[in-house]
This record gives structure tokens, sequence and C-alpha cells, in this order.
């Protein structure tokens, strides 16, 4: 089968990439136009473009069967914004999907996706989504939380901070919960959506098995890495003023006040059906963590 993934460079792209070809698929990898980076080898074409660029998208999905939609943004810096990127972006994919004749997308959206939702992200990403929802195509819809696994940036940043600092600074109370997926959990669903039917035309959450605590993530972490440290507590107030300050100085800013909202929010959801659907069980955050992090 011949596929097209989006994002394709990005974390959760490469390991997605990776999966479709061990399963003997032809992969076209859109490749941002400005970027000297991109995924090569055996069964992968790359296709420089942009989500941005209907023909260059075009371009990519000739003869294409399934659109694996990732591009995403968690922070703005210039011209790629949210309504640029995440909205615009995904009514572009689905243009070219409808005038290439491809027949089902498979979209990565976010937990918590909502047209009233307090962040801007997950606004837009509702936004995304109902582009897709009426745009008469087979489609499967995954809310996922956050996603960690070999190359992400939130486990990987947190144990880094754990290794490196006496202290673990944590923002806010540390109380807001999250439900962590594991990337070849997340991969591994995202593959079976290819010939699942009975998920087709339905919008999914994705998470892993345990809804934890911030402070319980990085209880789990220390615990993995053999590392104890006391938690160093920043004022939720004080974040959101730095935050205001970086995105003012910083392109893009590491942290931003919309993160912050997020963060505030949590990120959890009923995984039920998504187990149903796709036949898997996702592993605990301990599992995960011990699969590739070393003391």
């Amino acid at each position: 089968m011949r596929i097209s993934v989006t994002g394709a460079t990005g974390f959760i792209g490469r390991h997605l990439v990776n999966r479709l070809l061990t399963a003997d698929h032809e992969v076209v990898a859109l490749v941002h136009t400005n970027s000297g980076e991109g995924t090569a080898g055996k069964g992968v074409t790359r296709a420089a473009g942009s989500v941005e660029d209907v023909p260059s998208l075009e371009a990519a999905f000739g003869g294409v069967t399934t659109v694996y939609h990732l591009v995403g943004l968690i922070a703005e810096s210039g011209t790629a914004t949210f309504e640029q990127t995440v909205v615009r972006g995904t009514e572009n994919v689905v243009a070219a999907s409808q005038a290439m004749g491809v027949s089902r997308i498979v979209y990565l959206s976010a937990m918590g996706a909502a047209a009233d939702a307090p962040s801007q992200y997950h606004r837009t990403k509702h936004r995304a989504e109902q582009a897709i929802l009426s745009s008469g195509l087979e489609y499967v819809i995954l809310r996922s939380s956050v996603v960690y696994g070999p190359g992400d940036r939130f486990m990987s940043q947190l144990a880094n901070l754990i290794t490196r600092l006496p202290v673990t600074p944590v923002i806010g109370n540390g109380k807001y919960r999250l439900q962590p997926i594991f990337i070849e959990d997340l991969t591994e669903i995202m593959y079976r959506a290819l010939t699942t039917d009975e998920a087709v035309g339905r919008v999914v959450d994705v998470g892993g098995p345990e809804e934890l605590e911030y402070l319980e993530i990085l209880d789990i972490l220390k615990s993995v890495l053999g590392r104890k440290r006391l938690n160093f507590f920043v004022p939720m107030a004080f974040m959101g003023l730095m935050a205001r300050i970086m995105e003012m100085a910083i392109k893009p800013a590491p942290l931003t006040r919309d993160q912050l909202v997020m963060m505030e929010m949590g990120n959890t959801g009923d995984v039920r059906e998504m187990t149903e659907l796709f036949g898997v069980k996702p592993v605990s955050l301990p599992q995960g963590l011990k699969s590739y992090m070393r003391k």
C-alpha cells in the first residue's frame, strides 16, 4: 500500500514511518521545503513540500491510498501559527486528498480538543478535526495524550533536569493529571487504523493505562533513573510572567502561556474504545521508561 505521512521527520512521524516499513508499505514522507531533514531508506520516498502549499501536497499524495496527517504546533513562531499551520494546513491536506483520490485520512489530534477549550492549541485542533469530519473522506481521528519514548521532548527533558539539577522544578502544585502513552503503542494503534474498518468515522481518545499526577510521573521517572531529588515548586503566576517575557523575546518560545493553560487543564480521557477497536493494551509508564532508559 502506498501511504503518505505529513510530519514524517518529527518524533512521532519517524516512529510511524518505521512501523509502516516493517509491514512492507511504500511511504511518501512529506519533508518541509526549507528543511534539510528527512526520512531515508528503502521503501521511503521524500516529497518536498508544506501543508501550506496545496500543489506540493497533491504531488505527495499521488497514487496514495491513506494519508497520516501529523503536522502540528506546540508554540507559534513567525508564519507558523496555530491558525495557519494547524487549521489552514489541515484544510489544505483535505483539499489535496480529495483532488488526488485518497481514500482515508488518519489524523493525530489531541485529548481535550473542543470548540470551547481554554487553550488555543486545543481550539484549533478541534477546528482541524471539523475540516476532516466534513470532508466526505473516510477518516480516523486519534486524540492522543502526551507521548513519550526515545527521542521525545517530554520525558527526555525531564530526565535531563533530574540528572543534572540537585532539585526538580515543578510548575504550580504538580497535581495536574496526564495519561502518557508509549510511542510504540501509539504507532501500533495508528498502524492498525489502516485496516480497522470499525474505526472509520470515529474520534478516539488515545492514552496510556494510568491517569497520573505530574508529581507521580516525576517519582516514577526518578525511580527508573535511580536518582533521589527534592521537588522545587514554582508558582504558576510567576511562570505566567516568565512565559510572557519568553514569548516576546524568543521564537518559538520554550514556554508559552497557552502551554501553562494546557498544563493546568490536565490531559486524560477514556481509552476503553481505543482498546476495543485496535486491540492494543498500552504498557504502564514504568514499563515503557525501563525499556529504553537506564540508571
